[in-house]
């Protein structure tokens, strides 16, 4: 039974991890992320076979926040170039409209 809890708290935070990248809280996610870590290197093998298909279902979340970080990622990066063109672009007619 010792070995439960710790595998339902880091469910726990598994899910708030989920739920916080879904809606693009990468701050907290990344501070969910930095205390499940200990939690996740505490775990010893072997671990009885439910433990195991939970650990399972964790890194089949953690592959979707993944990818979800990386379309987040790819989806800022082209954001801020269209702020930077859209920058170059206002300084541009500036300069022209003081000539």
């Amino acid at each position: 039974m010792q070995t439960i809890a710790p595998i339902e708290r880091i469910w726990q935070i598994t899910k708030d991890l989920e739920l916080a990248a879904a809606v693009g809280e990468w701050e907290r996610a990344a501070q969910l992320a930095d205390e499940r870590s200990p939690l996740l290197t505490a775990l010893v093998a072997p671990q009885p076979p439910a433990i195991m298909a939970r650990l399972q279902a964790i890194r089949e979340i953690d592959n979707r926040i993944v990818e979800t970080a990386q379309a987040s990622r790819q989806a800022l990066g082209a954001e801020y170039q269209a702020s930077m063109q859209a920058s170059r672009n206002a300084s541009q007619y500036l300069s022209i409209a003081r000539t």
